[in-house]
C-alpha cells in the first residue's frame, strides 16, 4: 500500500508510479520490505531490528544521519494484557514507511488507513506521522474514564461496609493495569520528543508543532494515570484502615466478654474449692445467691462499658 504527497493531497498509487521529489507513504508488511529495502534505501541493521525478539516490549526510536527507524507495541488500553499488535516505522525527508510486523486483527493496516485519509487534501510528511502516532492515543480518554468509574465503585463499597475478599485483588489488578498504560505513555512521550528534537534535520521547522501536540497529549494522559494510580494508592489505605477498624472492634468485643467473664471465673473457683467449712455449701439459699451475685456482676460490667462507650 503505496501514496504520494502531490501539492498536499495524498493519492494512492503503485510503486513504479513514484516520481522523484514526491514524498512517499508506505504500508509493507515484513516479506515485503525484506524484498524492497535496499531500493527504498532502509539500513540491514535497522530491519534485523524489526525481526528481533527482543523489540516484543519495545517502544523507541532511534535516529541515524539521514533516517530515524522505530518501534511500537501497541497498547490496547482497553485490554492491557491481550497479546499486541507491533509496528516499525522509517521516516526519511520524504518518506514514512510503516511495517506491519505482528497484526492479529489487521486492526494496524485499519488503523494506518483511517490516518491517512484525515489529512488527504492537505497533507504534509509531518501531518501524516503526527495522524498515526495520535491513533495510538485514540482510546486514551475513554480508558481513564473507565478506570475512574471503577476506583469510584470501589470507594462507594468502601464508605458502604461492603468490604469482601475480591476487593483487595480488584485494587492490585487495577493498579497494575495502570502500570502498563502509564509506561506505555512515557515511551511515547519519549518518541514524540526525540521527533521534535529532529536531530538529523528531516522535518519542516515550522511543521514541528504537531509533534509537541502529540507529546503534550501523551503527557496530559500520563498524568491523569498517574492520578488515577495515586487515587488507588489512597483507597488501599483507606481499605487498609477499614480492615484494621474491624479488627480492633472484634477485638474489643473479645475483651468486653473477657472482663465480663473474668469475675465470673473467680467467683466460680472460689465456690470450687469445697473447703469444709464454707457456710454457703450447707445453706440452702446458697446456690441462688451465687446465680444472683453473677448476674449482679455480669449487670453492672454492662452498665459500666455502656457509659465507658465501648460499645
Amino acid at each position: 500500500m503505496y501514496y504520494t504527497i502531490r501539492n498536499k493531497e495524498i493519492l494512492k498509487i503503485q510503486p513504479e508510479e513514484r516520481k522523484d521529489g514526491e514524498i512517499c507513504v508506505g504500508f509493507l508488511t515484513m516479506n515485503e520490505l525484506l524484498n524492497c529495502y535496499e531500493a527504498l534505501g532502509l539500513a540491514e541493521s535497522a530491519i534485523n531490528d524489526c525481526m528481533n525478539d527482543s523489540t516484543h516490549f519495545r517502544n523507541s526510536i532511534d535516529v541515524y544521519d539521514d533516517f530515524s527507524f522505530g518501534i511500537i507495541n501497541i497498547v490496547n488500553m482497553m485490554n492491557v494484557y491481550e497479546e499486541r499488535d507491533r509496528i516499525g516505522f522509517f521516516i526519511k525527508r520524504d518518506m514514512f514507511i510503516l511495517v506491519q510486523i505482528a497484526d492479529i486483527d489487521n486492526s494496524v493496516r485499519e488503523m494506518i488507513e483511517s490516518s491517512i485519509g484525515r489529512f488527504k487534501n492537505n497533507a504534509t510528511l509531518e501531518k501524516v506521522i503526527f495522524g498515526v502516532l495520535e491513533r495510538l492515543l485514540a482510546s486514551g480518554n475513554k480508558t481513564l474514564e473507565i478506570t475512574e468509574r471503577s476506583i469510584i465503585d470501589m470507594e462507594q463499597e468502601l464508605v458502604d461496609g461492603e468490604i469482601d475478599t475480591d476487593l483487595n485483588r480488584s485494587i492490585f489488578d487495577l493498579k497494575n493495569q495502570l502500570s502498563i498504560q502509564k509506561n506505555y505513555y512515557e515511551q511515547l512521550i519519549l518518541i514524540g520528543e526525540e521527533l521534535q528534537e529532529n536531530e538529523n534535520d528531516l522535518f519542516e521547522s515550522d511543521d514541528l508543532r504537531y509533534f509537541k501536540i502529540f507529546t503534550d497529549k501523551a503527557q496530559r494522559l500520563s498524568n491523569s494515570t498517574q492520578g488515577l494510580a495515586d487515587s488507588l494508592v489512597h483507597l488501599r489505605e483507606a481499605l487498609d484502615a477499614q480492615l484494621e477498624y474491624n479488627l480492633n472492634s472484634l477485638m474489643k468485643v473479645f475483651t468486653v466478654v473477657s472482663t465480663i467473664f473474668l469475675p465470673l471465673t473467680l467467683i466460680a473457683g472460689w465456690y470450687g474449692m469445697n473447703f469444709t467449712h464454707m457456710p454457703e455449701l450447707a445453706s440452702k439459699y446458697g446456690y441462688p445467691s451465687v446465680i444472683v451475685l453473677s448476674l449482679l456482676v455480669v449487670v453492672g460490667c454492662l452498665i459500666y462499658f455502656k457509659r465507658k462507650k465501648f460499645f
